[in-house]
């Protein structure tokens, strides 16, 4: 687990920063999201902003998911750079957000940043909810259609529709 103490860090500078590989059996991936195969690199860059902190990343790697449509397995690039507020959990118990307070993380402990943490949430929030392997991807009737014509299998009046659309 990579866990960095920020209260230590920035007894001795200004700002940090660091290179990291992160292997996917430290993300713990949700397995019906996506299968990473390799580790993810990340880059941090970190800076006090008064009482809370900038965090720079820019994390590269892929991911391999299933298309939607015609449900096969295809690698997608997570790469990307995002800037993070850092900050306590707030104190009051009733607290109006601004616009700004939606790019927020908060320490779950006070002066300990979990890489690890923030990491696969920035990747799980860039994957697609319905994930296509590409944006004109025909999807599964089409090929279940192929296949059948390729077979000489008799035609399924289900279908009907569908193999008049692909034959215009």
């Amino acid at each position: 687990m990579t866990v960095l103490n920020l209260k230590e860090i920035f007894e001795r500078a200004d700002s940090f920063e660091s290179r990291y590989l992160i292997g996917p059996e430290s993300l713990s991936f949700p397995a019906d999201l996506g299968d990473l195969k390799e580790p993810v690199e990340v880059y941090v860059r970190i800076v006090k902003d008064n009482k809370d902190y900038r965090v720079f990343l820019n994390i590269v790697g892929s991911v391999e998911l299933e298309c939607s449509r015609c449900l096969e397995v295809f690698s997608k690039d997570i790469s990307q750079e995002k800037e993070k507020h850092l900050s306590y959990y707030p104190r009051e118990e009733h607290v109006a957000l601004a616009p700004e307070d939606l790019e927020v993380s908060f320490m779950e402990e006070p002066d300990l940043l979990n890489l690890e943490d923030l990491v696969r949430e920035e990747i799980i929030l860039s994957i697609p909810m319905k994930p296509l392997c590409s944006p004109d991807c025909t999807g599964l009737h089409h090929q279940a259609l192929l296949f059948e014509e390729e077979k000489g299998a008799p035609h399924d009046p289900r279908f009907a529709i569908l193999r008049n659309l692909l034959a215009r």
